[in-house]
């Protein structure tokens, strides 16, 4: 799964690497569901945008989206296209989240120790996502969906799943809405190459979701070794 995730750095970094227009960012350390997140989608002429959405999906068919429970911050890539929830956005509503990496947190007797998962190279991740905007509330909520896959070798050591991560050759075809081909996608939908990612231990402050600052993201060595 993928409960909290990090993105810093700066904005124009971010809208050269996506094709976007230049968006207002600030620096997120410990970004947790039914936050507002910037996510890159199609639009219908071809062109890519940045737009602000809630994380946790709702779909267009709720009827009080309001008072909609269910946590649907991750999407299981496997069964996305078939669950009622998710199916039409993995249709024609994909879309990358981007991030600088993300929490995991590995059980350690009674507690547990969270860990930042990075890229090696320090370059942003590109998240796929799904999204929806539902109009049957007092105003339109657009919101999205973290796409997760069976966890790689290295993070498998602090959780069975993480986020789908695309390489910068499956982004146009990912946000393609109108390409719709199962197979074609699904070969998107791979876990990350263990080479491609650095992961090491956190201040546990991460799990408080009110504290965000950048020493969360800096190495904590107390009595741990790097993973």
């Amino acid at each position: 799964m993928c409960g909290r995730y990090t993105l810093y750095g700066h904005e124009d970094d971010l809208a050269s690497l996506f094709e976007v227009d230049t968006y207002p960012l600030t620096a997120r350390y410990n970004i947790a569901p039914t936050q507002e997140v910037p996510v890159v989608r199609q639009r219908p002429d071809g062109s890519r945008e940045l737009s602000a959405m809630r994380w946790g999906l709702v779909p267009h068919w709720v009827k009080d989206p309001l008072t909609f429970k269910a946590n649907l911050f991750n999407a299981r890539s496997e069964s996305a296209a078939e669950k009622p929830s998710f199916r039409d956005a993995m249709r024609s509503a994909r879309c990358i989240v981007p991030a600088s990496g993300f929490y995991e947190w590995q059980q350690r007797g009674r507690s547990k120790q969270p860990y930042h998962v990075v890229r090696n190279d320090g370059a942003p991740m590109a998240i796929a996502g799904l999204w929806a905007t539902n109009t049957r509330g007092p105003q339109p909520l657009t919101s999205c969906t973290i796409l997760t896959a069976a966890a790689n070798d290295d993070v498998a050591s602090l959780h069975d799943r993480m986020p789908v991560i695309l390489e910068r050759e499956a982004w146009a075809l990912w946000l393609d809405h109108s390409e719709t081909e199962p197979d074609r996608l699904e070969a998107l939908l791979a876990p990350a190459a263990p080479v491609l990612l650095r992961i090491y231990p956190v201040s546990r402050e991460v799990g408080n979701a009110r504290v965000d600052k950048p020493e969360l993201c800096e190495p904590w060595s107390e009595g741990l070794q790097f993973v």
